[in-house]
């Protein structure tokens, strides 16, 4: 009987290693799966069975039969809840995908569960998605003011509002434009009031737009944004134009600034965005190469002030004036007459003036046609590549949006281990990796009992705070790690040499992925090589692993692995598999 209670008391340590508590008591649960038979995805197509319970704030996840909770998700962090694309369900009847935020408890993953009708499926996702909107008031404590606000911002991203806001910039720039067609002469007419008045419409509409913005978004967010910060100089120049009409000068220079307001539009139009953002990603490099050119310019003219000062004063009689006259001379436009203006008096109309002639040609030749260019090339060279960093952050938005419409993320095919992947994955060698996974061993293990528990690995990742997002290793992901226990010991723990297998297969697959995502990259820039090159990668790789299997089945796919690649192909190409001839292709 002590033996008995011994080992009664091992397993319920052993199972609290592997746990994240016990199930809620039935009077806690609003809603649980019961009798139905629920599935969750496990890995790329692994659909295992689950009990899940949903209490006021979270969706409990736990084995059938068992009375531990093996994952959870807290409700007040779920983003979205919907229906998976039929092509996607891997062969489960009807299946439904839960979002989980960034940076939260489950760190942005994605759960993906099944069900075997309609009704389970309206139940549970209406359930959900009527829970979490209470728990998020709940645990953000949302008043009145707060949920307006998040009202506001949600107003702004709509579609209807950016084209309607689109289409009252364009309207507004065409009505500033018939507005300069008109004459001075009918400005106290009929045909000025009208202008007016689309002048006071088109600024209350753009005043309503920027008040919605400011409130939605108070404070930091709003400013944190170059193109708010140009709305509301924008607005704020409309606005004192319309009340002041009459007055001084300065006011009408005001009123002229109001044709800026088309570049508004700039926001609106993601073309437009890109190469506005692009160029103020550029500027602060031109800068350097500008800074340059204005500092030999500044030479020029102190230079020519002090030697031409007396002979014409009206090109370099002051410091300011020589430098304009310099400036001037950039444009390499009329600049023999300022020769001839300056030249010693003692040359003639036909002749030449070494010391001035010297002057001039020198300062055209380093300050217009080297300096000059230089900034132009480091103009277009930095244009080009902040547009390639917008295009690629552009192919990845229009990627996350194409998963999203097929119920997928990127956070339901990644590794929760993929911050952690990405830091080993810059290994040298094979014993600076093992080096890597030994010390990782060692910081993990924090009891020092030589092997790592569930509860050990997991508590461990997630306080490895310079891990963004912070790494959330649930118990579904540590089965699917140790082949369903087999790789851990008798008291289901991993030894070092366990976790250094463990690390090495993840790491494989990660960089698997890393292949194929750059491969699809390189096709997205056209990049014709880069594309052979991770494509050369891709088929090699899979052609190592297939030889590691003498299989008749791993043999029929090994032969199609091959004709993937045809003779004198991208191989030959890129230099992947490059062979003499005669022999045969690898």
């Amino acid at each position: 009987a002590d033996e008995r209670v011994h080992e009664d008391a091992e397993m319920d340590h052993t199972l609290s290693n592997l746990s994240l508590g016990h199930l809620p008591p039935l009077s806690d649960q609003l809603k649980n799966s019961g009798g139905d038979k629920v599935c969750k995805l496990c890995g790329d197509s692994d659909w295992q069975p689950r009990f899940i319970a949903m209490t006021k704030d979270f969706l409990i996840i736990s084995h059938p039969g068992a009375k531990e909770v093996s994952d959870q998700i807290p409700l007040y962090e779920v983003s979205a809840c919907a229906r998976m694309a039929q092509g996607d369900v891997g062969g489960a009847a009807i299946a439904f995908v839960i979002d989980t935020i960034e940076g939260g408890y489950n760190g942005g993953r994605q759960y993906i569960f099944s069900v075997q009708n309609e009704d389970q499926y309206q139940a549970w996702t209406t359930a959900v998605i009527t829970q979490a909107a209470i728990s998020k008031k709940k645990y953000r404590n949302l008043s009145m003011l707060e949920d307006t606000k998040e009202r506001a911002r949600n107003l702004l991203k709509t579609n209807y509002w950016q084209i309607c806001f689109s289409t009252f910039i364009i309207v507004n720039f065409i009505v500033n434009i018939s507005q300069t067609s008109v004459s001075h002469s009918t400005t106290e007419s009929r045909t000025a009031l009208i202008f007016h008045v689309f002048d006071w419409i088109f600024t209350l509409l753009f005043t309503v737009e920027l008040a919605i913005n400011l409130f939605g978004n108070w404070f930091t967010p709003f400013f944190n944004s170059s193109w708010n910060a140009f709305d509301l100089i924008v607005v704020a120049i409309s606005i004192f134009s319309v009340c002041y009409s009459g007055g001084p000068t300065w006011i009408l220079v005001l009123r002229t600034l109001r044709v800026f307001r088309i570049v508004r539009l700039f926001r609106k139009l993601r073309v437009l965005r890109t190469i506005v953002s692009a160029l103020l990603a550029a500027l602060p490099v031109v800068g350097n190469a500008f800074v340059l050119l204005t500092l030999v310019s500044f030479v020029y003219a102190v230079v020519g002030k002090n030697l031409y000062a007396a002979r014409s004063a009206a090109l370099f009689g002051r410091f300011e004036v020589a430098l304009y006259s310099v400036f001037g001379l950039l444009t390499v436009g009329g600049w023999r007459l300022n020769v001839e203006a300056v030249q010693d008096p003692s040359y003639g109309p036909g002749d030449v003036d070494p010391g001035t002639s010297l002057y001039f040609i020198s300062l055209i030749v380093i300050c217009f046609w080297i300096l000059v260019q230089v900034v132009f090339a480091v103009l277009v060279d930095n244009f080009t590549r902040a547009c390639r960093r917008e295009e690629k952050q552009a192919i990845v938005d229009e990627e996350a949006d194409r998963l999203k419409e097929l119920g997928m993320s990127k956070a339901s095919v990644r590794s929760p281990l993929t911050p952690l992947l990405d830091n080993l994955a810059y290994f040298t060698n094979a014993a600076d990796l093992s080096s890597r996974i030994s010390k990782l061993f060692e910081v993990l293990d924090c009891d020092r009992g030589g092997t790592l528990s569930f509860s050990e690995l997991a508590d461990g990742l997630r306080k490895m705070k310079n891990f963004t997002p912070v790494i959330v290793l649930s118990q579904d992901d540590f089965h699917r790690m140790t082949k369903k226990g087999t790789l851990c010991d008798e008291e289901g723990c991993l030894t070092p040499e366990q976790f250094d297998s463990i690390l090495r297969d993840e790491l494989e697959r990660h960089l698997e992925s890393k292949i194929a995502e750059a491969y699809e990259l390189a096709q997205n820039f056209n990049k014709t090589d880069l594309s052979a090159l991770f494509g050369g990668l891709k088929i090699l790789r899979l052609m190592a692993k297939l030889r590691k299997s003498s299989s008749p089945e791993t043999s029929k796919e090994l032969v199609a692995a091959r004709a993937l690649w045809p003779e004198g192909g991208a191989g030959t190409r890129v230099g992947v598999g490059a062979r003499h001839h005669g022999e045969p292709n690898p």
